[in-house]
């Protein structure tokens, strides 16, 4: 008992100076995110933080309504970064399916903000283990989104083209999809 007392408490300043860690990195990514996304992956191949406690903070933040998504943004890009140390077997579709939700959650929040350019650039980030259509079929809307974004940027055809070419559309896809057909 005694023990593992003892090797709880050890671990609790190793956590503590890796959530301190990564929150600073989070404070600093509007100012700098390439520093940060350099920093993150520094940190990340020196055993100082996973990839999953820096999906989880970008993701917290994102869904508490801050504007992280320059953070969101270097997380994406330090995963890129590091994508061969990454796991890749199917048993890690959870965690490839966070890597994409964090996306959309990033070009959610920039689109919302009115930051068209950066939306459009974070829509996809990240490695491209977690773009596959049973993401798309999962999430359509993403799919939707990333329409959305590709029409207003002045890409409709391409839009409809994504949207079009999947073997199945459900949801939002469907919706976008069609209310931007209609309007040709």
């Amino acid at each position: 008992m005694a023990v593992a007392l003892v090797t709880v408490l050890a671990m609790v300043p190793a956590c503590e100076d890796k959530n301190k860690l990564l929150e600073s990195y989070a404070a600093q990514a509007k100012t700098s995110r390439a520093t940060v996304t350099r920093g993150l992956t520094a940190a990340f191949q020196a055993g100082q933080v996973t990839a999953d406690d820096a999906i989880t903070l970008a993701a917290s933040k994102l869904e508490a309504g801050e504007d992280a998504v320059d953070f969101a943004w270097s997380v994406l890009d330090m995963l890129k970064a590091v994508e061969t140390q990454l796991a890749n077997g199917g048993e890690f579709e959870i965690f490839w399916r966070r890597v994409g939700r964090l996306s959309f959650w990033a070009a959610q929040t920039a689109y919302t903000k009115g930051r068209l350019s950066d939306s459009a650039s974070v829509m996809e980030a990240g490695p491209g283990r977690w773009k596959n259509e049973a993401y798309w079929l999962r999430y359509p809307d993403h799919d939707a989104l990333v329409a959305i974004i590709l029409d207003a940027s002045g890409q409709r055809s391409q839009a409809i083209q994504r949207l079009g070419s999947r073997a199945e559309l459900l949801g939002p896809a469907e919706e976008v999809y069609k209310k931007m057909t209609q309007r040709q």
